[in-house]
């Protein structure tokens, strides 16, 4: 093989090992670090009352939210949004659904939406 041929090829190698390398890899969205993102979005409750909501989920990760939320960074799992009553001047406002379980994926947005009802006198 010539010095001018062989030069060439490796020239040609180099410049596809340098291409691949700025592609990154790993099939996931680009800026996607494995984690995602939970909202939870709360109704029914009148102006300057706190919800009563905790989020648990993996690696005993435990957020206590009351008002509505974006909780960002989450380890892509399973997470489970419970929601208690809350006792207003009107009477006692019950969430529904108490509780829900909600998948957070990695590079994505979850949903979790919590109702509270008319009070109960």
């Amino acid at each position: 093989m010539s010095v001018a041929l062989r030069s060439s090829l490796y020239q040609f190698l180099v410049a596809c090992c340098l291409g691949i390398a700025a592609c990154g890899g790993g099939g996931e969205d680009e800026g996607n670090d494995g984690t995602g993102t939970l909202t939870i979005s709360i109704s029914g409750l009148p102006s300057g009352t706190s919800a009563a909501i905790t989020v648990l989920g993996p690696g005993e990760f435990r957020q206590t939210v009351t008002q509505p939320s974006t909780l960002s960074n989450l380890a892509a799992g399973s997470y489970t949004v419970s929601a208690a009553s809350v006792l207003t001047g009107s009477g006692l406002l019950r969430p529904q659904p108490p509780s829900q379980t909600v998948g957070v994926a990695a590079g994505a947005r979850a949903l979790a939406t919590v109702a509270y009802g008319p009070p109960e006198t």
